[in-house]
């Protein structure tokens, strides 16, 4: 069976990782040698959610295509590079006026990460239009991934990217997407939350991550209740995630629940985009929705415990 290429559309950012919970502890101890302090600098690297999906995908051998808005400045050299380094396809990467943003991760003692977006003035969110994708190729039974990160309170970006994936849809594409909402850095309200309730009308597998994200999209309590929301809207088949707990699945013939194999996390940062990765991939490569969770469960696990 030939495996299905995989185009992902979104963010790509600058991560600036603040140890701000090692410092606490380093602080707290009265430890200052240099060995400790050359561990307490800020890290830079490739963010953005759809971003650290197709870098995954690269690392897992999927050769995806990666597109995002994208200047060739000093930082967007730097961030294409990293990414073809992991096998990353970045030959239709959007050309924009605007440098790429940065995201500041400032993370505790437990690894926990608080997102804040930093935009200078040079700089801005991703932003697509209409000239975007147009020199994108089509292939026979592709796969199309985006998230919530990708849609903004803009219309026309929102337009652009929508247009696409609607017309890759009518040829034959499969959509999947990612709520990955983050309201507390970009909002749910007006033109992104008109966006993000078409892209999941639009999806035909619909993925999304804790109480949180899907109370804010539905504005009900419980996941197993918005996830048959989503279902009841016109999304195909809803894969449900709420950390270690079990995974529900829901689609046309039903409902099935798929245990989480017990890990111990160093840090959470990563899971949903290793989880999609490996999902993305095990469903390219011909796997059932249910053997694919699993994987992609299994592979989420072993990179947050490590």
């Amino acid at each position: 069976m030939s495996v299905r290429q995989v185009i992902c559309a979104g963010d790509l950012c600058c991560d600036l990782i603040v140890p701000y919970g090692k410092m606490q502890d380093a602080l707290a101890r009265g430890d200052i040698s240099r060995e400790v302090t050359d561990d307490l600098q800020v890290g830079m690297q490739c963010g953005g959610s759809v971003g650290n999906v197709a870098r995954h995908l690269g690392k897992l051998g999927a050769h995806p295509i990666f597109i995002t808005p994208l200047k060739r400045d000093q930082l967007g050299e730097y961030l294409a590079g990293e990414m073809e380094k992991q096998g990353v396809d970045m030959r239709w990467a959007a050309p924009s006026d605007k440098s790429n943003m940065y995201c500041v991760a400032v993370l505790d003692q437990r690894g926990e990460r608080t997102m804040f977006c930093f935009v200078p003035p040079w700089a801005d969110f991703p932003r697509f239009t209409a000239s975007s994708f147009t020199t994108v190729p089509a292939f026979e039974g592709e796969i199309l991934f985006t998230s919530g990160m990708a849609i903004l309170d803009d219309a026309r970006n929102n337009a652009s990217l929508l247009d696409f994936f609607r017309r890759r849809k009518k040829d034959g594409a499969l959509i999947v997407f990612d709520l990955n909402v983050r309201a507390e850095s970009y909002g749910l309200e007006g033109e992104r939350k008109r966006a993000m309730e078409e892209m999941i009308t639009l999806s035909d597998i619909l993925l999304g991550s804790g109480r949180d994200e899907f109370s804010q999209v539905t504005g009900l309590s419980d996941i197993p209740s918005a996830a048959r929301y989503l279902h009841s809207r016109g999304a195909g088949t809803v894969i449900a995630r709420d950390g270690a707990q079990p995974i529900l699945v829901l689609d046309a013939g039903g409902e099935q629940i798929i245990p989480v194999r017990p890990v111990t996390p160093v840090s959470t940062l990563g899971a949903g985009d290793s989880f999609d990765a490996m999902f993305l991939c095990a469903i390219a490569s011909g796997e059932e929705i249910g053997t694919a969770v699993r994987q992609a469960s299994d592979y989420a696990g072993e990179y947050i415990s490590h």
